[in-house]
């Protein structure tokens, strides 16, 4: 075979396909010895030259009779992204490793949400509470077809953060596609400086204790451990672990997390990679804990450590999973510098698997109990009463405890006419609301009353899937918890 004598009509292939040519066998004939007999058994060694070939002569072609010269750089880098976006949404080639390092380090100015790739479209995981993203409307689950005009069905995952992101108080407009709705929905959003806290905690209720975790960065185990701490000495019955909208984050962090629920030595989660002997378990650590009795809310928007907290949880029967399906995203990413010493490459060298063997990537954690946050049209009508005057108003005019007055004015007796005006003051507010097309529940609408309250219990204790999960908690409390 004269691999190198190859003609484009009646020109000879131009001199840098030649030095590509080369390159490219020079660093087969490296990687050559490194693969196993196994590994190569689907194609030989011959198919891979006379494909890298076939590569060469179509850039030769390019090169020869494109009406638009291309940049040589620009198009062996576009070929290299088409291969990597082959395999899966998160190999990445990284032109400027150093550059890749800064951006990865401290806050960062953008639209505080988190996308990934789902059925190959670009996908919103997670929009973070009181964020640019959430602020404008963002929901989890919408499909960003288009940044700034440009589409995204050919973008990496990448490429579409770079543009997401830019200086705090510069804007990006981005086109959503929701499901149930008829048309596109153009946004534009103004960057900010995205901070979010890792760990949030409340009391709620009657002794349950609730912990919101947003990100599992390298400080969330011990505000974790703290907050359990607390509870411990207000003699907690039962706690509520918040995974929703949590797009994920360190894997340690997810195991030091796993590890204050499960008992010491359990299977948390493993990866399995290229070949037999790549699998790696992650166990519990520490010293065995007092075990609450435990419900883990989790929903679309959760994702990689979520699911694997999640995960762990639901396969020792440790406590209730509750809520909606998660995200389906746990596979394993390895950065390689390459020999120019600038770039490199990151590749998904290995999946996640929750102890029983569930493949998280594929399927995402399914809840024991499967219980809906508001469907979708309610999100829609809530995302319209965000600040809305009339809410206000009511507030106002009522209290910023008029949800616990309601609550009492509900059980109250015939005769009592606070309580009975009172009544009358909430069913004109839904009713105004209706004239406008804003149609809610009575849960959603208390719910988006929450939302314009100073009192933080309010969301927490009118979100409809935290009231199932202190439901679910008094059950396991009166039948005890084994594990």
């Amino acid at each position: 075979m004269k691999l190198l004598t190859i003609n484009s009509g009646s020109h000879t292939l131009p001199k840098i396909c030649f030095h590509i040519l080369v390159s490219v066998f020079l660093i087969y004939a490296f990687l050559q010895p490194t693969w196993s007999s196994e590994e190569i058994t689907e194609e030989s060694d011959d198919k891979v030259i006379e494909n890298i070939a076939l590569f060469s002569e179509i850039f030769g072609k390019v090169k020869q009779y494109h009406l638009d010269t291309p940049d040589s750089k620009e198009a062996i880098a576009g070929a290299i992204n088409g291969m990597l976006r082959e395999l899966d949404p998160y190999s990445q080639f990284i032109p400027d490793y150093l550059e890749f390092q800064t951006q990865n380090q401290g806050k960062y100015a953008g639209l505080g949400m988190t996308i990934g790739i789902r059925e190959d479209m670009l996908t919103v995981i997670t929009p973070f509470k009181n964020n640019p993203a959430a602020l404008a409307g963002v929901l989890n689950g919408d499909i960003i077809s288009q940044i700034e005009g440009e589409s995204t069905a050919t973008m990496s995952l990448s490429d579409a953060v770079d543009r997401l992101r830019g200086e705090p108080g510069t804007s990006v407009s981005i086109t959503i596609v929701r499901e149930n709705e008829s048309r596109p929905i153009e946004l534009t959003i103004t960057r900010d400086v995205i901070r979010i806290p890792s760990v949030e905690q409340n009391m709620i209720g009657d002794k349950i204790g609730y912990i919101k975790i947003n990100q599992f960065l390298q400080t969330t185990a011990d505000d974790v451990d703290n907050a359990l701490e607390t509870f411990n000495q207000q003699n907690v019955r039962g706690i509520i672990l918040d995974l929703r909208l949590n797009p994920g984050g360190l894997l340690s962090s997810a195991v030091d997390i796993a590890s204050d629920f499960l008992s010491p030595g359990q299977l948390v989660v493993y990866s399995q990679g290229k070949g037999p002997g790549s699998r790696e378990n992650f166990n519990a650590e520490g010293t065995k804990r007092e075990h609450f009795p435990l419900v883990v809310l989790v929903n679309g928007g959760s994702a990689s450590a979520s699911e694997i907290v999640a995960g762990a949880v639901k396969d020792h029967k440790r406590g209730l999973v509750m809520g909606e399906k998660t995200f389906g995203k746990a596979s394993v990413q390895r950065v390689f510098r390459l020999s120019n010493g600038k770039s490199a490459v990151k590749l998904t060298v290995a999946s996640y698997y929750t102890p029983s063997g569930g493949d998280i990537e594929k399927i995402g954690i399914i809840p024991d109990v499967e219980i809906e946050w508001f469907s979708r049209s309610e999100q829609r009508m809530q995302l319209k009463l965000r600040n809305h005057e009339k809410l206000k108003t009511f507030v106002e005019e009522n209290g910023d405890d008029v949800l616990n007055k309601l609550t009492d004015a509900e059980h109250a007796a015939n005769d009592d006419e606070q309580a009975a005006r009172l009544r009358r003051n909430y069913q004109r507010l839904s009713d105004a609301l209706t004239e406008e097309q804003i149609i809610l529940s009575d849960r959603g609408l208390k719910f988006a009353l929450a939302q314009i309250t100073e009192t933080t219990q309010d969301e927490l204790e009118h979100d409809p899937q935290i009231v199932a999960a202190v439901s679910q908690l008094k059950v396991l409390e009166l039948f005890g918890n084994q594990n």
